[in-house]
C-alpha cells in the first residue's frame, strides 16, 4: 500500500540495521524494506550502493544475534545484522 506521495505507511515497512565487514565496508547502514522482507531482499537492496550486482552477494554470510541465518529468513523490524564475506585461505 502506497500513499499519494508514493510512500508506504510505516506498518508496511521494516527497518534493519546492518554492519558491514571486510571489503564491503566498514560502516553501518539502516535499510528500509517492505514488511515480510527476507535476508535475500536485504542483500538485493544493499548491492547497488556497494557497487555490486546482487548475485555477487550470494556468498555473503549474514548473522543476527551471533548466529548465521539463511538468505530465505524473514527479517524483523529493528533487527541488527552483520554481513561477513567468505574467507579463503590456505
Amino acid at each position: 500500500m502506497v500513499d499519494d506521495a508514493g510512500v508506504a505507511p510505516e506498518s508496511d515497512t521494516l527497518t534493519v540495521h546492518v554492519r558491514l565487514s571486510g571489503r564491503l565496508g566498514p560502516g553501518r547502514q539502516a535499510v528500509r524494506l517492505a514488511a515480510g522482507g527476507t535476508v535475500a531482499d536485504l542483500l538485493a537492496a544493499l548491492a547497488p550502493g556497494l557497487g555490486l550486482e546482487p548475485e555477487r552477494l550470494a556468498g555473503v554470510a549474514v548473522a543476527s544475534a551471533g548466529e548465521v541465518v539463511g538468505h530465505d529468513r524473514p527479517l524483523r523490524d529493528g533487527e541488527a545484522l552483520v554481513l561477513v564475506l567468505p574467507v579463503a585461505g590456505g
